[in-house]
């Protein structure tokens, strides 16, 4: 198995489908956004055309009115594993939601964690401020590894962490053997593809991915309108304010959101870095996966 991580706009999905070319991959995304149908420019899903180029699993999933858990990709993923395995193919797991690609990997044992919907329900009940500075007052390393604006994540590290009557358990279950290749290009770089990379979105259709999303009546509390950027297209579209103004705070989002990713993946001491700028991974991935 090929893992190939790092922050958005970093080039993985373009090195992970030349990886699978190469190698007869199949592609298993760990993207927590990539899950929801109709929400495919602002989360800048592979194309049909990249589709039709190798076979691409856990995208388009579920509706964005529905809930989708990290448990859940948990188990879909590793169902798509097993059947890509039993084709005698080779699995690249791609993406950069971090906790995706930990509970995948690193044997994360999510079905034995426990659950108690009363004390989720109070949970829910708070602000997202509020329930990051009372999980940095119990665990300060769990706090570090969620973003203060998850509030669904926020409220279930509390969850775990009050039924344990401590800190957030790790739920420990048997590794998985891959190979991990993470991007990182030079910071400057990645500011400036994050940046392009919005101003594409507003070319090419994302106000009228949002407008249909608002027209549907999709709250925009949900965990799937979270996603960078559709706070602010539907801001835009209700007048509240302008195109530029949206581009700009879009892009101030995904580059504190890459900040966190890189914090994430740099924790594991698994992932071989290259900055795609000045080395080509493939030919070490196609290598090593000989």
């Amino acid at each position: 198995m090929i893992a190939i991580v790092g922050p958005t706009a970093s080039g993985k999905s373009a090195l992970a489908l030349r990886v699978a070319e190469r190698v007869g991959g199949e592609i298993v995304s760990a993207d927590s956004r990539q899950v929801y149908r109709q929400l495919s420019i602002g989360t800048a899903k592979p194309t049909a055309a990249e589709r039709a180029r190798v076979p691409h699993h856990l995208i388009d999933v579920v509706d964005p009115g529905e809930r989708y858990d990290v448990l859940q990709y948990q188990r879909d993923a590793r169902a798509a594993l097993a059947e890509i395995r039993a084709r005698g193919r080779v699995a690249l797991v791609v993406g950069g939601t971090g906790l995706y690609v930990h509970a995948l990997l690193d044997g994360l044992d999510l079905a034995a964690l426990p659950h108690d919907p009363q004390v989720r329900a109070r949970l829910e009940a708070e602000d997202p401020a509020t329930l990051h500075e009372r999980l940095r007052a119990i665990d300060p390393d769990a706090a570090s590894r969620v973003d203060p604006r998850n509030r669904r994540r926020l409220v279930r590290y509390l969850e775990v962490a009050t039924i344990a009557g401590g800190s957030v358990p790790r739920a420990r279950g048997a590794s998985v053997s891959a190979l991990r290749i993470g991007l990182r290009p030079p910071r400057e770089i990645l500011i400036a593809a994050i940046e392009r990379r919005v101003r594409e979105m507003a070319a090419h259709g994302v106000l009228d991915e949002a407008r249909a999303l608002v027209a549907r009546g999709v709250d925009p509390r949900l965990p799937s309108m979270s996603a960078h950027g559709y706070v602010h297209w539907a801001a835009h579209l209700k007048g509240e304010i302008d195109l530029e103004t949206a581009i700009l705070r879009t892009a101030r989002d995904v580059r504190a959101y890459s900040r966190r990713q890189m914090t994430w993946f740099r924790r594991d001491p698994a992932i071989r870095w290259f900055d795609p700028t000045t080395t080509d991974p493939l030919p070490a991935i196609v290598e090593a996966a000989a």
